[in-house]
């Protein structure tokens, strides 16, 4: 785990209260590991949304570059990599 650091916020009243009740019915045990969840939670759908923006990027890169297959194709080469038997067409 990684060395803690801290940093002051100010909040409205209305969403400190929010995150105290929240605190009250059990979703963190503290204001601060509410918080420090949420801004996880964000970083991690950062992360996630960046790795999608690249794979997309290399898919249209392929498909500038000729690189392509058949809609029929793709599908056929999903079933193979899972050993799926592909249904009738």
């Amino acid at each position: 785990m990684s060395e803690a650091a801290k940093i002051t916020i100010k909040l409205e009243s209305e969403t400190a209260d929010f995150i105290r009740s929240e605190v009250e019915r059990g979703s963190a045990s503290s204001p601060e590991s509410y918080v420090e969840d949420l801004v996880r939670r964000d970083h991690e759908r950062d992360q996630a949304r960046r790795g999608l923006d690249v794979a997309l990027q290399r898919g249209l890169d392929d498909a500038e570059a000729g690189r392509e297959m058949s809609l029929d194709d793709a599908f056929d080469s999903v079933f193979d990599e899972f050993g799926w038997e592909r249904p009738q067409r």
